[in-house]
């Protein structure tokens, strides 16, 4: 697990560097990934071909194999990213208060407005407690929810394969964003029409490919804005705003109880926030999570199954 993080001190100088070292009693962050070019734009190239590549996660890896904690330079400002055991504890837990998004809300801001993974301080807090909520409510449903999807995604992985090869990562996209959709939003993903679910998934691949260039220029993240991205992103909030206005539509001629035991996810952030676009964008940060971080760990549990015979022999 590893863990990028800024404090909330953006950039701070030198010296306030140095007091703040020496008030934690911090020991100096020599590693650093080597550049070559001016303000480091060839490590921003290398980000570039890594996100376009389809191994991002493999040619991440040398990156934090390199030392615990090691600085990385960009734009002439300095970053951090670690893994060491006692900085987690302390960014995620000891010290949370200390430290920020950074630029994170501005990269995320035109596909997922306003929500958890956008936020900091008593908004995050607030968030997080309605989503915890949530969770807890899936978790206790039965596991007969997933079996449409499941058997969706098996028959799909039967009828994809060319030469006795299947490429997953489509298949468990749409597996993830059918479960998210009927656990979070009320209503599968598939009671859109084929032509309509397939338009979503292409915005919704070119957003989130938007949304990660935006993340690595950081606080120059506006300079990544073009008109494709942009309407991407218009796209996938319409289609998240069908779910929430068939919600909403559904709690004026039903009444509110009657709401909550269909759309529960929805009619409690709406209890809570009392604003239509506020739960729109609530729904679309933890449909993010949903799909793409379900979707990548499937696949990497799928990888390391069937590639280590001493894992699959001992599931069996």
């Amino acid at each position: 697990m590893y863990l990028a993080a800024d404090s909330q001190q953006t950039h701070p100088s030198v010296q306030l560097e140095a007091a703040i070292a020496k008030q934690h009693n911090c020991e100096p962050v020599i590693p650093y990934v080597p550049y070559k070019w001016p303000l480091a734009l060839d490590l921003l190239k290398r980000q570039y071909d890594i996100l376009c590549s389809d191994h991002a996660f493999e040619r991440l890896t040398p990156y934090f194999s390199m030392a615990p904690t090691a600085r990385v330079h960009f734009f002439g400002a300095t970053g951090y990213f670690t893994t060491d055991p006692d900085n987690l504890e302390t960014i995620l837990s000891t010290r949370f208060d200390d430290y920020g998004l950074g630029s994170r809300p501005l990269a995320s801001a035109p596909l997922l407005g306003e929500g958890i993974f956008g936020q900091d301080g008593p908004a995050w807090k607030r968030s997080r407690e309605l989503i915890r909520r949530q969770f807890a409510r899936v978790q206790q449903q039965s596991l007969q929810v997933f079996t449409p999807h499941v058997d969706e995604l098996v028959s799909s992985i039967a009828t994809s394969a060319v030469d006795g090869l299947v490429d997953l990562k489509p298949l468990m996209l749409e597996y993830t964003l059918g479960t998210t959709t009927m656990l979070l939003f009320g209503e599968p993903h598939s009671s859109l029409a084929k032509e309509g679910r397939d338009a979503v998934r292409d915005n919704f691949d070119y957003a989130a490919f938007g949304f990660a260039i935006r993340l690595r220029l950081a606080d120059v993240a506006w300079l990544y804005n073009p008109p494709k991205f942009r309407k991407a992103c218009k796209a996938v909030r319409d289609w998240a705003t069908i779910f929430a206005a068939k919600a909403f539509k559904y709690k004026d001629e039903f009444g509110v109880e009657a709401a909550a035991e269909k759309y529960a996810f929805i009619i409690d952030l709406w209890k809570e926030m009392q604003d239509f676009d506020l739960v729109r964008d609530q729904l679309l940060h933890v449909l993010l999570a949903g799909r793409d971080s379900t979707a990548s760990l499937m696949c990497w549990t799928l990888c390391v199954y069937t590639t280590n015979p001493c894992v699959s022999s001992a599931v069996s």
